[in-house]
């Protein structure tokens, strides 16, 4: 005769033991998560800032561009105008038609920069920065072409705490990262 019991309170047991986990077992992971968690939430942060601030530098950049190829494909001047409000900065593609009269750019948005950034603008036109048809700036002064953000976080945390955005008489743009404006 068999030694071993096979009825059905035996059978239940022996399954219970073999398959799934106790309730500590499922602490004990959940508890691991949540240090996992609290300790690399800083470092998730600070990536989420890097790159909002990269995201905001890099959408002025093209915006530029954008306004430049404009101009050159329309044969009328576009610029890009920098207005300051209770919210913050704001720009936006107008375009010069009729002679003296800017509207916005058919299908451009208004686009905003975050408050988290401060925003210096070195610009040769009154709060814009002009592009003629055939790309070039116009007015375009050495001493006044460039857009720049700063973050005041990123600084705290030595990170590169400047975006640079500087264009040239001939329309073309460069993006500068840095710690210094």
């Amino acid at each position: 005769m068999n030694s071993r019991r096979e009825g059905p309170p035996y059978r239940c047991a022996r399954l219970a033991r073999e398959g799934g986990f106790t309730l500590l077992e499922a602490l004990v992971v959940l508890a691991i998560f949540g240090i996992l968690a609290v300790v690399s939430y800083p470092s998730v942060k600070n990536a989420l800032e890097i790159r909002g601030f990269e995201n905001a530098g890099r959408d002025i950049l093209t915006t530029l561009q954008m306004a430049k190829w404009q101009a050159v494909n329309t044969k009328y001047n576009h610029r890009v105008r920098f207005a300051s409000d209770s919210g913050g900065w704001t720009y936006r593609i107008e375009m010069e038609k009729p002679a003296g009269t800017w509207t916005l750019k058919q299908g451009q948005t208004v686009k905003r920069i975050s408050t988290n950034f401060g925003v210096t603008l070195t610009l040769p036109s009154n709060s814009s920065v002009i592009f003629d048809p055939t790309g070039f700036v116009s007015g375009f002064d050495s001493t006044k072409n460039r857009i720049s953000l700063s973050s005041s976080r990123l600084a705290l945390l030595g990170q590169p705490n400047f975006r640079t955005i500087r264009f040239y008489a001939s329309g073309s743009t460069q993006f500068i990262k840095g710690t210094t404006g």
